[in-house]
């Protein structure tokens, strides 16, 4: 459908009418020279259809090659397991999931000296030997290299490029026959090597028995919220495992269309104001068969322009929260008391589903506004060189009580070009061209990668624009001004 430009860097500059006109007859006289057409080349090399530059879709180049290999660069553990909890063997044959054991690695430059090459041979030894009697290894993660000689495994990765954040599970383990006691078990020791670079050690205590994180998801549906109105949250979670968890509980919020207020001591944001996220830790324990929930709501605030949102958690253990979900200790703490946890029942909370005790998906606040039901046209900008043809994006309205149709009435100096079904690969739908002369193109959906419109611009008018309009029942969105919104042109040379 959208077809890639040529790799080579091209510098665009928007233009009136007559710079572009000159612009073109320069092109059009290159091209008579040259035997070719108008436009630029496609990645193929091929003269024809191009995708522009719009609002919605843009160039990328080709990536750059990897760099040299050289000793220079640093090497950083991001992450791996402080605790791995080891299910018991079921006897009744269905066994329990064990959790994966995942290390994140990154390639850097070297902190001092500036060095900029890969990070050579780097490598990942194991001292897995604390599952003796306990498990046996049952996948070795071949794609890493990895390899095993008893309860010791070894992944050679190789060379990292600056900036590679490997994240892989060297092995995953399944739990022997017989009965281990539940407790602490022994220590996973691991070692990461490199040319060049210090060497790294980590250790992971390994307990026998499974927490099983659960969460309270039963919240109401909001209605008929208003801008700028508060929002409660209160989260809860439990422990229907076999054993306690003594590193702490972490509660991971996150607010969409709507920003968190900063209340609370043990709660730190991502930003001071207008927080979306925020990580609320509590200590330890949590034991087995217990419950919570917090003594207070987490409160976000409906935002200015939303029409549909959500405020929703997740809960996890704080010694291993992932660290793509974790805030920094530097964040922005609240600026009140701790929020604190107060017992319940859980009976009813549940699970994500996934490996257990590593994390639970708790529940959201959903909510709408009243602004839902006022449908309102998004406007777009279609922007070329006269004689182009490609593809325009055309965004879906905002709001509910959309029929499904979008009507667009190009710029004057646009023609929408026809794309049956059967002509492109995709599964986007195209808009269809006007029916008569001056009307408006039909374009459908919602299709989830969107609705395209393939445009030629014929000529250069000075001050053209369209409209893209939607329509819906004036007796739930009295609003109707805001169901048409403008299409602009923006020739460049």
């Amino acid at each position: 459908m959208v077809t890639r430009w040529a790799s080579r860097k091209r510098r665009y500059a928007t233009a009136g009418c007559a710079a572009a006109l000159v612009a073109a007859l320069v092109w059009g006289t290159a091209a008579l020279a040259t035997g070719g057409t108008h436009g630029p080349r496609g990645a193929d090399g091929a003269h024809g259809t191009h995708a522009a530059a719009t609002t919605s879709r843009r160039w990328t180049p080709t990536p750059t090659a990897a760099p040299a290999v050289s000793a220079e660069g640093g090497l950083e553990l991001r992450s791996a397991p402080n605790v791995f909890y080891l299910p018991r063997y079921n006897p009744r044959g269905k066994q329990q999931y064990a959790p994966e054991y995942t290390v994140v690695l990154k390639a850097a430059p070297a902190s001092t000296g500036g060095g900029q090459g890969a990070v050579r041979k780097v490598e990942v030894a194991l001292d897995l030997s604390a599952f003796a009697g306990k498990a046996e290894i049952s996948f070795l993660n071949k794609a890493y290299n990895c390899v095993r000689s008893g309860f010791r495994v070894n992944c050679a990765l190789g060379d990292l490029r600056p900036g590679q954040e490997p994240r892989f599970a060297p092995f995953s383990v399944t739990p022997s026959r017989g009965a281990a006691a539940l407790g602490p078990a022994g220590t996973i020791r691991m070692t990461v090597r490199a040319a060049g670079t210090p060497t790294i050690r980590h250790t992971t205590r390994l307990v026998v028995g499974t927490p099983d994180l659960t969460a309270r998801q039963d919240y109401k549906r909001l209605t008929n919220a208003r801008p700028g109105d508060e929002m409660p949250l209160t989260p809860a979670f439990g422990n229907k495992g076999d054993i306690g968890i003594e590193g702490g509980i972490s509660v991971l919020v996150t607010a969409e269309e709507s920003t968190l207020v900063p209340r609370y001591g043990n709660c730190r944001y991502d930003k001071a104001t207008g927080a979306t996220r925020a990580q609320c830790d509590f200590p330890g324990p949590l034991p087995a068969g217990a419950a919570y929930e917090t003594d207070g709501p987490v409160t976000a605030v409906v935002g200015q322009a939303a029409r549909t949102g959500s405020v929703f958690y997740t809960v996890a253990r704080t010694i291993d929260i992932d660290v793509l979900a974790e805030l920094p200790e530097s964040a922005p703490h609240g600026s009140g008391a701790p929020l604190r946890l107060r017992p319940v029942d859980g009976g009813a909370f549940t699970g994500d589903g996934g490996a257990p005790g590593e994390r639970a998906i708790g529940g959201a606040v959903t909510f709408e506004t009243t602004r839902n039901n006022d449908l309102e046209a998004v406007g777009f900008t279609i922007k070329g060189k006269v004689g182009w043809t490609f593809d325009v994006v055309v965004p879906y309205p905002k709001g509910t009580g959309w029929d499904g149709t979008m009507w667009v009435t190009p710029p004057e100096g646009v023609s929408v070009i026809d794309v049956p079904p059967g002509d492109h690969e995709s599964d986007i739908p195209y808009c269809s061209p006007p029916l008569t002369k001056g009307g408006p193109a039909a374009c459908h959906g919602p299709t989830p990668p969107g609705t395209v419109m393939r445009v030629h611009i014929d000529k250069c008018v000075e001050g053209a624009h369209g409209s893209v309009k939607v329509t819906s029942d004036p007796t739930t969105d009295p609003n109707q001004d805001d169901n048409s919104a403008p299409v602009t042109m923006e020739y460049v040379i």
